[in-house]
This record gives C-alpha cells, structure tokens and sequence, in this order.
C-alpha cells in the first residue's frame, strides 16, 4: 500500500510539473478571437435553446399522428344496492342484487387518429417551419456577434498602435525639451523655447493618458465578449489587411438578398404564415379516430362478483358544427401575419440594398484617405528630416522643429486611423452581402 502510494504522488508530482511547464498559448488571431466569442456567449446559447424548443414544438405537433394510450384505474362502494327478493315456501327468503357493494375496474384505452383531412399535416409542417426560423436566427445572432467581435478586436489593436505613436511622440519631446534646457542654460536658446516644449509635452502626456483610457475600454469590451475577467491578460495580434479586394458590388446586393440572415427568417416568417393559413383554413374538417378499450372489472351479471375481462373497440368520427367563429379568426390572424411578413420583406429589399450601397461609398472613401495617408507621411517625415537638419544648422528655431515632429506623428496617426477605417469599411460590405464574419 505504501509502494502503491508513493507511486501516485509521483505521477502527480510529474503531472503538475508538466502541467507548470507548459507554455502559455500564444496571442488571439482574429478568427480564434471569433471562435472563442461564438462557442461561450450568452446570446448564443439563448439562440440554441429557442431552436431547441422548435425542435420540441415539432414533436408535440407530430404527437397526434402516433397512438394514444392511457390507462384508468377504479374504485366504487355503493351501501344502495338494489335487488329482488325472493320467497318460496318451504325455502329461505333470497334476494337477486343488480349490483355489488364493492365494484372495481381497470382498462387501457387505446387511440388511434385516422384522419383529419390535412390539418394536422399542416400543424406539422408549421412547426418544422418555426423550426427552421429559429435556426436562421441562431446563424443571424452568430453573424452579429461575430461582426461585434471584429469591431472590437481592430479597436484594440488601433487603440494599442494609437498608443505606440503617443508613446513616440513624448520621447522626441522629452529628447527635444533636453535639448532646449541645455540651449538655454549655454545661452543659445531662448525661454519661450523650453516653455513651448514643455506645453507640448505635456498636452502630449494628456493625449496619450486619453488614448489609453479609451484602450482599457476598448480591452474590457473584448474581455467581455470572451468571457474574461477584468483585468486578465488579453493577447490578441493581426494588422489591418487593408488591400484585400471585396466582391463586385451587384454580386454583393445580390448575395446580401440571399444569404441575409434577416432576410432568410423574414422568408420564414411568411413561409410560417401560410402554413398557419392553411391549417387554420382546415379547422372545421372532421376527425376519424379509432379506439380499443380492454381490461377487468366485477359487478357483471350474472356472477357479479367474478373478474370479468373484456374488449371493446370503435370508430368515432366527429364532425365540427359550430366553433364559435374560432376557424374565422384563426385564418383572420393567419391572413394578417402573412402580410406582415410579406411587407417585411419588401422592407429588407430596399435595406439590404441601401446597406450594399453605403457600404461601398464608405470604402471608396476610406481607400481614398487611405492613399492620400500614404502620402502624406511621406512628405511628413521627408519635412521632418529637413526641419531635424535645418534645425541642427541653426537655420529654424525649435518650434518649427516641434512643428515638424507633431505633423510626422499625426500624419502616422492619420493613415492608422484610415487603414482602420477601410477594414471595416470591407467587413461592412461582407457583413452587408451576408458573409460568415471573418478575416
């Protein structure tokens, strides 16, 4: 026992070494970030349970085509027992009772529909559609959440680049105010000059403590939608692919119209609709059902207190005569609901359309930025290399040097913002035709 317990503190001794030794799983890419949102996130799992409850919907609706059976247990003292008395001479007075004082019975019955003529068809069909609705709007809540998670993901790394280029931007002014206090004490700079930095250093400071409050944020959100704690480590890495090409714009709007999941579970609704429509049309139809009915029961003449078995079975047929306008309304409200769905569509076809076209616009607007940003940080940073060897001649003064540095930071900034611009401007145009979110 002795040997056998060393020999499990050992394995568990290698085992939680291993365990300890493991390296750490590296940073989220964009499609993990996207997996691990999709597979734990409340409104996912809430979206799975409708789906499930429309699955059980379609059962219950399926129950009345299989055989009905139940069973009835019984139990009855009666102290009034009718009777005939009977006297013979020469013979005891007798009595002939009807019944028993202590009468029992147990049965099964079984039922059987035959036929309603449709209607119960129908009730099926509809539920398999609710079902099917509920599906297309599990993949419409995964295609939102998905979208909402890249969103959030690319602001994290804008956010943290946005970060690197404050960063930057205080270590040149902190090297550019050393220089200016150094001038100053030799004489060879002014007050004004010093002041200047320090005001921009500081306004720099504050931006980059703005710039990391909206990152916390902006990492909170994301932790969110992950499931982690507050707090925890967030490692997360990609760039912004702002090259990829989308799709043709007419392809898109058509695709959009087809693979919308809004526009799949308002085609559902109506689908849904006219199954009620029908149903509701066959709710006066008659119903044929049989029944068989055996068990064992006392009280039957002539021996009345023998356990009798027995058998009995039928056909029953009824037939609707009045429903209190019940069918009317029913394919009133039918009728109604096929309209909504119906008018919803024609509204999802122009929003889908427009959805299409904005999106376009914006991505033609965020690569036209995107080139101008290009642009515009080189001759920023051909100026500031100028400003940097003019200012070491002694031909400008420091603060058109400062000058220079802060348009090469904001030109940095301003291509970041626009290559995050035209990323989501190109997941709007996929999310817009329908496109499961991904990179």
């Amino acid at each position: 026992m002795r040997t056998t317990a060393a020999s499990i503190l050992a394995l568990a001794a290698l085992a939680s070494s291993a365990l300890a030794q493991a390296p750490a799983p590296g940073p989220l890419t964009l499609n993990q970030t996207i997996d691990a949102v999709l597979a734990r996130y409340p409104s996912i799992n809430a979206a799975q349970a409708a789906v499930d409850a429309a699955r059980a919907r379609t059962v219950q609706s399926n129950a009345d085509w299989l055989p009905q059976v139940s069973g009835h247990a019984g139990y009855t003292y009666n102290s009034l027992r009718p009777y005939v008395a009977i006297a013979i001479p020469g013979f005891p007075t007798g009595s002939i009772y009807e019944s028993v004082q202590d009468s029992y019975g147990v049965n099964i019955t079984a039922r059987q529909l035959l036929t309603d003529f449709g209607r119960t068809d129908k009730l099926v069909e509809m539920a398999r559609s609710g079902q099917i609705t509920a599906q297309d709007a599990l993949e419409a809540t995964r295609q939102q959440l998905g979208y909402q998670t890249i969103e959030s993901f690319y602001g994290v790394i804008l956010l943290r680049s946005s970060v690197g280029v404050a960063r930057e931007e205080i270590a040149a002014l902190e090297e550019a105010l050393r220089i200016s206090q150094r001038k100053f004490s030799a004489g060879s700079a002014t007050k004004f000059d010093v002041l200047t930095t320090q005001v921009r250093l500081a306004n720099a400071r504050n931006h980059l403590t703005d710039t990391v409050a909206s990152l916390e944020k902006q990492e909170n959100g994301l932790r969110r939608l992950l499931g982690f704690d507050l707090g925890s480590p967030l490692q997360v890495t990609g760039d912004f692919d702002a090259d990829a090409a989308p799709i043709a714009e007419s392809e898109a709007i058509s695709d959009g119209l087809l693979n919308r999941p809004e526009m799949k579970v308002a085609r559902d609704d109506e689908q849904t609709a006219r199954l009620r429509l029908d149903a509701a049309s066959r709710g006066n139809r008659p119903t044929l059902a049989a029944n068989v009915t055996g068990g064992v029961e006392n009280g039957v003449v002539p021996n009345l207190y023998d356990n009798k078995g027995y058998v009995s079975a039928g056909v029953a047929l009824d037939i609707p005569i009045f429903t209190g306008k019940r069918v009317l309304g029913d394919r009133l409200e039918a009728d109604a609901l096929v309209r909504s769905a119906q008018a919803r569509e024609r509204e999802l076809n122009d929003s889908i359309t427009t959805d299409v076209a904005d999106a376009y616009s914006d991505l033609n607007a965020a690569k036209a930025r995107l080139s101008n940003a290009d642009t515009l940080v080189e001759q920023a940073r051909e100026a500031l290399s100028l400003a940097q060897t003019r200012y070491t001649n002694g031909v400008i003064t420091n603060f058109e040097l400062l000058d220079a540095q802060s348009s090469s930071r904001s030109a940095e900034l301003s291509r970041l913002q626009a290559r995050y611009d035209c990323v989501l401007a190109r997941q709007a145009v996929a999310r817009a035709a329908g496109v499961t979110p991904r990179q």
